[in-house]
């Protein structure tokens, strides 16, 4: 597999737009699926995540395993145990604290043995966001800190290749109290937190535009028809996970694990194909 380097644009012109990246691409043909699964099982990839990333890496080994690929996904804790490829995973930072997770993040890749990776991403979760916080940060400070840790990166692992990951979402609560609360115009519990993870994740997704991306958010909240989980306030579309993908409103059931997996594998191996890289001063 070859090596890449970090690919970080610029902030994009024009006002940033609440929600992710626009429309759910197609389910990818069998065969294509495939072919994506096969590029990451002989690739390197580091994943920092925390629980709703564990969901994805369930439906990404369920979705291996109906597709007769061979893709090792190893739990790691600090560096891969030998030199063969793998999706090797390791739990960084503390629920509440988007900041730390970051610092984890790259710790994990500028330890001094300096482990080879050819793809690495991280996940942000829900309870980072808002009310349950440990840390708040807000959605602009903490992608001002995600980038300066990406250019940090760029210049110490120029061998790796970054994928960028969208926020995960929350539900709206279930039942006749929310259901009332909409009716009356009122907002539900998971409002507010939830419009920070879409203002965080409108931000990245521009800010990192034309670089890989993994759109969980976007995933979430595309429901099975194709219709999006959302609600209005002040006008605008604000994303919510949807009631299809989960049973505890923040993680992912085998249904909404195996539509982001295939996100995943999609997004993994677009990044591992490409080579070209883009000028890092320009942000």
């Amino acid at each position: 597999m070859s090596r890449h380097r970090w690919r970080v644009p610029a902030f994009a012109a024009g006002a940033l737009l609440a929600g992710c990246s626009g429309h759910a691409p197609p389910p990818p043909e069998p065969q294509a699926l495939r072919a994506d699964l096969e590029t990451v099982a002989h690739a390197r990839v580091l994943f920092g995540r925390q629980s709703v990333g564990r969901n994805v890496l369930a439906g990404l080994a369920q979705l291996a395993e109906d597709n007769g690929v061979a893709l090792r996904i190893q739990e790691i804790d600090g560096e891969p145990p030998d030199g063969r490829p793998g999706l090797f995973h390791a739990r960084i930072g503390v629920n509440g604290d988007p900041a730390g997770k970051i610092d984890a993040f790259v710790q994990l890749l500028e330890r001094p043995a300096r482990p080879r990776y050819d793809a690495a991403l991280m996940e942000l979760c829900y309870l980072d966001f808002g009310s349950e916080a440990r840390r708040p940060v807000t959605p602009a400070a903490l992608v001002a800190r995600y980038l300066a840790a990406v250019r940090s990166l760029a210049a110490r692992r120029p061998d790796v290749r970054l994928v960028h990951v969208t926020a995960p979402l929350r539900a709206e609560p279930p039942g006749w109290k929310s259901r009332l609360k909409r009716l009356l115009g009122r907002e539900t519990e998971e409002d507010a937190d939830n419009v920070l993870r879409n203002d965080y994740n409108a931000q990245l997704v521009s800010a990192v535009a034309g670089a890989p991306l993994f759109d969980l958010a976007l995933v979430e909240s595309t429901r099975p028809d194709g219709r999006t989980s959302e609600f209005r306030r002040s006008g605008r579309a604000v994303r919510t996970l949807a009631p299809e993908y989960t049973t505890d409103g923040g993680h992912l059931n085998p249904g909404g694990s195996r539509r982001a997996a295939i996100a995943l594998v999609q997004a993994l191996a677009r990044a591992l194909r490409e080579s070209s890289a883009v000028d890092l001063g320009r942000i």
